[in-house]
């Protein structure tokens, strides 16, 4: 899985990073259950799992459904474990857990898993200005400089929520 940065100032709201996402898994394009979300606050809030070091959702869940794989280094959801408690959305700083309606048990928490499936994350390839972007520490190849971004990133310290460094 590889590290996805985000760069509001290149965001346009086009939203084809919703739309994409959502197609990608089983939605219908409008973007109404799209892992990538984004939010207008005067400037565009792009809510996107940063699979934290130290997860704040992993921790508030009572089910252990979502949890860090520990092959990839990202935080997955088991949604067939998930008990529905809402704990994971009310942790996360950075707005990227939801509930989503999984068929016939109800809402279940979902999450971005870096479309696993398709090896690449699509809201990255398909975003046409470069606000979303993927790779080992989302481009940046020195440590110093990727450890310094992710300080910058990091909305609660003391929380563990810097974003993980992979590559």
């Amino acid at each position: 899985m590889l590290s996805i940065g985000v760069d509001p100032t290149r965001c346009t709201r086009c939203r084809r990073c919703e739309a994409v996402c959502e197609m990608a898994h089983g939605g219908d394009g409008r973007g109404l259950q799209s892992r990538v979300r984004i939010r207008d606050s005067g400037w565009p809030l792009i809510s996107i799992c940063r699979h934290c070091e130290s997860a704040p959702c992993a921790d508030a869940c009572v089910s252990g459904a979502i949890r860090t794989d520990p092959l990839e280094g990202t935080v997955q959801v088991d949604a067939a474990r998930c008990v529905g408690c809402w704990s994971c959305v009310m942790e996360c700083p950075f707005a990227a857990v939801t509930m989503a309606d999984v068929a016939g048990r109800g809402p279940r928490a979902s999450k971005c898993d870096g479309c696993r499936e398709w090896g690449f994350p699509l809201c990255v390839r398909y975003c046409p200005t470069g606000a979303l972007r993927a790779g080992a520490g989302a481009g940046e190849t020195s440590g110093r400089v990727r450890r310094e971004h992710a300080a910058r990133l990091a909305l609660l310290p003391g929380r563990g929520t810097w974003p993980a460094l992979r590559g």
